[in-house]
């Protein structure tokens, strides 16, 4: 009598809680349609969540999803641990650009972490995401765009290291997703328990089709492409306040320019012209390719990327090597600092801005 008599109460209960719970997320209101409880399971079910922005008028929530499920993982009481693990089924995050930050949608100001654990009263061990989408939106570029990622997975284990793991990164977190016809993968092993970011990850985005998002190029470069591809790798590891690692996007068979169309439009076509006059001076004409290496090392709220480093990386790639498109494994959270050795651009600049210390 009593499993029934909670069965018919907890899901209206637990339905008010939730909401008054949202609420509290400074700017933004949440609303949840309906509560399933599984007591057996050590489980509750939150469908159709919505969280929208306030202020304004922005048309997209800032997240909703179909089905929260928050339960016992019962996989972590074999290890002597009694932990949560949730999985989200169809979520949707907007990022929205716009030209004042009420317009904008980019973070939830209030620490929405504290509303996460007030809906879940034990540690949080394993959270997984099913066809997920992830979009970045300006809505006041000329044309509007809509960058997208879909069919996102991602599974995050050991959050609470329920397994008792021993080593220096005991949690795991492994993500794949669409990308225009390309795919992004991601491997890292993070730390969740230490104050300070403690990670190493790898990560790539692979032939995505540049023709697919001309929108973003028109409305951010006033150009388009006729054809082309991007992979971009990278790998990066923190440790103790600290980052390093690098950044090598890859841009093959670009090309820019439709002698047919663009020529009605003289303006435009000078500049997609120019646009393309660089590209081909920094084209690797045997892998017929634009690549550069950015790395980068410091604090982690201030990572210093060296500049005239990245250009010497771009020209290297155009007159003298390729880069490979493909991950390096040159960084983990314990290789020790690699001396770079100075381009030939830093030397010149560094010598300049020596001799102009010196006047």
């Amino acid at each position: 009598m009593l499993i029934l008599i909670l069965h018919l109460t907890l899901p209206s209960i637990l339905l008010r809680y939730v909401n008054r719970q949202l609420s509290k997320i400074e700017g933004y209101k949440g609303s949840v349609e309906d509560i399933d409880i599984a007591i057996f399971r050590g489980a509750y079910t939150i469908k159709d969540i919505r969280l929208d922005k306030l202020s304004g008028k922005i048309p997209h929530p800032f997240f909703k999803a179909d089905i929260i499920d928050l339960s016992v993982e019962w996989k972590a009481l074999f290890n002597g641990r009694v932990v949560a693990e949730i999985e989200v089924e169809k979520p949707v995050l907007n990022f929205v650009k716009g030209p004042t930050k009420a317009t904008s949608q980019t973070e939830i100001d209030k620490d929405w972490t504290q509303v996460v654990d007030n809906l879940i009263p034990l540690k949080l061990n394993r959270f997984e995401i099913n066809n997920g989408e992830i979009h970045y939106r300006d809505l006041h570029s000329s044309p509007k765009v809509d960058i997208f990622t879909n069919n996102v997975h991602i599974i995050a284990e050991n959050l609470s290291n329920a397994k008792h793991k021993k080593e220096e990164l005991p949690s795991t977190v492994k993500a794949d997703a669409d990308v225009y016809g390309g795919q992004i993968n991601l491997d890292m092993k993070i730390d969740p328990l230490n104050k300070k970011p403690s990670f190493d990850v790898n990560a790539k985005l692979t032939e995505v089709n540049l023709v697919k998002i001309n929108d973003f190029l028109k409305a951010y470069g006033n150009f388009d492409v006729e054809k082309g591809s991007l992979q971009l790798y990278t790998e990066a590891a923190a440790k103790n306040g600290m980052i390093k690692g690098y950044t090598k996007p890859i841009i093959k068979d670009m090309k820019v320019l439709n002698w047919k169309t663009d020529k009605e439009t003289p303006v435009r076509f000078i500049w997609e012209a120019i646009v393309e006059g660089v590209a081909w001076v920094l084209n690797n004409k045997a892998k017929d390719q634009i690549a550069t290496k950015a790395a980068f090392e410091g604090r982690i709220d201030n990572p210093d990327v060296n500049i005239w480093f990245l250009i010497g990386q771009l020209l290297r790639n155009a007159f003298i090597e390729a880069l490979y498109p493909a991950l390096e494994n040159s960084v983990s959270i314990n290789t020790p600092k690699k001396e770079e050795k100075p381009t030939l651009l830093e030397k010149i600049f560094k010598k300049n801005k020596k001799e102009k210390g010196k006047k």
